[in-house]
């Protein structure tokens, strides 16, 4: 059983490799990249940005370099723990992501102890009760929640938390 988790532990690593090898490259398969982009929407704004400083944002991030030193220099990173810089917020990614992990957790965490503290009781009564007509009605319930996509779920609760309870469940760190 050991050599399986050991030989199941090396393979992770190739897999992973190519995994971000593939993603990697979707990323950069569109024409243009993020900053030819954000240039761009600045100019619609009318902000201006020079040649010099769009090539220093491209040598900043390596937009210059070919593809395969892009992938090297992000793999070398990421295994190191640098995520890199963000376009859009100007600061490392690792900070955002930080700022973020707290509240996910918790988030993730309350669900999933939900989630239990609904199931193990349903369960136990369709257990027991098996056939009957409450018993009926959980699994139709069930196989509902199982259909519906997570997102429009999502959207029914934030509309039913705000139609009868007003509470606003959307933007945590919106500014308005």
């Amino acid at each position: 059983m050991l050599n399986l988790v050991i030989k199941r532990l090396l393979w992770m690593i190739p897999t992973m490799v190519i995994i971000s090898f593939i993603s990697f490259s979707i990323i950069q398969l569109p024409p243009g990249d993020y900053l030819t982009s954000y240039i761009a929407a600045l100019g619609e704004t009318g902000e201006t940005v020079d040649e010099a400083q769009a090539a220093a944002l491209r040598a900043r991030y390596n937009l210059d370099q070919p593809f395969m030193v892009q992938y090297w220099r992000w793999l070398v990173g990421m295994t190191r723990g640098d995520l890199g810089m963000s376009f859009e917020w100007n600061r490392p990614v690792t900070e955002l992501i930080g700022e973020r992990i707290l509240l996910t957790s918790i988030i993730s965490i309350v669900t999933l102890l939900m989630t239990w503290a609904l199931a193990i009781p349903v369960g136990i009564y369709s257990a027991v009760k098996q056939y009957s007509l409450p018993d009926y009605c959980f699994t139709f319930l069930g196989f509902i929640g199982l259909a519906t996509p997570n997102f429009l779920l999502a959207l029914i609760f934030m509309y039913i938390g705000y139609s009868v309870f007003g509470v606003i469940a959307g933007g945590l760190f919106s500014p308005e």
